[in-house]
């Protein structure tokens, strides 16, 4: 057999590329059967999910639909006759909790001289313990200096005078309002209070 070969560098090993050419062919041929593989599985596990996710949300509907059942089924004057039973169990829990000794025994520590103390009037606002404190001082000052010793105690906030007059006699009575801690160092639940 005659070959010719008319390039300027004649490439005589056929072989070199033929094997070439194979191998090529092999490793395509290799991720053509990886890619159809995985292609395949994928399709499964898609096919998995998806019977996965109906199942799902079968399964919410019908929750859902026994939710809304149960919530047609509730009575509700008994549950709102509950629910204030509850809040007064809990009231009378805040008040066996809330101490009035320690209450006293701060506003006598801070009570100054010039100052008497003539009623203490509790009372609930907004989830708060306010107290309005009626006192009777002798001149401006001591009124000042109650308000000062109740901030500085640290049971007490939001302290301030609301009404002032002077009397006749030339003392001056006000009623000093106050928020007040408990003993744990939050603010005494409303539900607590009782006059």
């Amino acid at each position: 057999m005659l070959r010719g070969n008319l390039s300027s560098r004649p490439f005589y090993n056929d072989r070199l590329v033929t094997v070439a050419i194979a191998l090529a062919a092999v490793v395509v041929a290799a991720a053509t059967v990886f890619t159809v593989s995985r292609l395949y599985s994928l399709s499964a596990e898609r096919s998995t999910v998806r019977t996965q996710i109906e199942a799902e949300v079968r399964e919410a509907t019908r929750i859902r639909s026994e939710a809304a059942a149960l919530q047609q089924r509730i009575d509700r004057e008994t549950l709102t006759r509950l629910t204030a039973s509850t809040h007064e169990a809990n009231a009378l829990i805040d008040q066996r909790t809330f101490s009035w000794t320690r209450l006293l025994a701060q506003l006598e520590e801070t009570l100054p001289p010039g100052v008497r103390l003539t009623s203490i009037a509790p009372r609930p606002d907004r989830g708060e313990f306010r107290i309005a404190m009626a006192v009777v001082a002798r001149d401006l000052d001591d009124l000042d200096a109650f308000v000062e010793a109740l901030i500085a105690a640290g049971g007490f906030y939001d302290v301030a005078p609301v009404e002032q007059r002077a009397d006749a006699g030339g003392t001056y009575q006000a009623v000093v309002q106050a928020s007040y801690l408990s003993s744990r160092g939050q603010a005494t639940p409303a539900a607590a209070v009782r006059p």
